[in-house]
């Protein structure tokens, strides 16, 4: 046999085994979901706070309804719930009430009392990690669609007609808009959120939302408008059914 075979069957028999024996080094980012939501619903009741509005804050209740007929699409129906918001004015109306006998303008101190939305949500994002030996699912979203609001505003005297009682000592009370365009109110909401699923039935849900709606208070040469920008921090568990 001459050299040249000899080395050729050499290199043969040292390829063999290695084309064999090696492991598949392909890197997979990101492979099948654990937790798939396309053709469920997803139940999220959230608590939630705004965070904007220098002179009120509101926080509250709520529930949210969510259809997801594709993996990153879906529909959802968002609610407070009515008669529970809570509202408080800031330590800035006090300080302007009690040192400079001010206040800021009646559109200001308009509440929040309500809001639902209807929101188209797409999933721009998603993917998985691994927490401690547990397989979680994310996925980061965006949302937008029409809304609702309901208001209330400052009135006075305090307790007197249709004036509801002082519970926030500015001698001022609370009443829903006379006119009914204004106390409800057409709004747009635009959120942005997280979504993390720790099994096929139960995640974590966080969002920022933005509630947008025209707002005016007084009458006449008195009349005071502004654009309401409501920024909220929303936060709850979400159940796929």
């Amino acid at each position: 046999m001459t050299p040249l075979a000899i080395a050729l069957l050499l290199v043969a028999a040292d390829e063999t085994p290695r084309s064999l024996t090696l492991p598949d080094e392909s890197i997979y980012v990101v492979q099948r979901r654990a937790y798939l939501k396309r053709g469920s619903v997803e139940l999220t009741p959230f608590f939630f706070m705004t965070m904007s509005n220098k002179f009120s804050s509101s926080l509250g209740p709520g529930v949210a309804l969510v259809y997801h007929p594709r993996e990153n699409l879906a529909i959802e129906v968002s609610s407070s719930v009515p008669g529970i918001m809570r509202s408080a004015y800031s330590s800035l109306v006090y300080e302007l009430n009690d040192e400079e006998r001010l206040a800021p303008e009646p559109v200001d101190l308009k509440k929040l009392r309500y809001f639902g939305a209807v929101s188209l949500q797409f999933s721009a994002l998603y993917g998985k990690f691994d927490f401690y030996g547990h397989l979680i699912d994310y996925d980061i979203y965006g949302s937008a669609g029409p809304a609702i609001a309901t208001t209330v505003e400052p009135c006075a005297p305090a307790g007197q007609g249709d004036c509801g009682p002082d519970n926030e000592a500015l001698g001022r009370g609370l009443r829903p808009p006379r006119e009914s365009a204004d106390r409800y109110k057409i709004a747009a909401s635009l959120a942005g959120g997280l979504r993390l699923f720790f099994a096929d039935w139960i995640g974590l849900r966080i969002e920022l939302r933005d509630l947008v709606y025209a707002d005016r208070a007084g009458e006449g040469a008195g009349l005071t408008t502004d654009i309401r920008n409501n920024i909220m921090l929303i936060g709850g568990l979400s159940f796929l059914l």
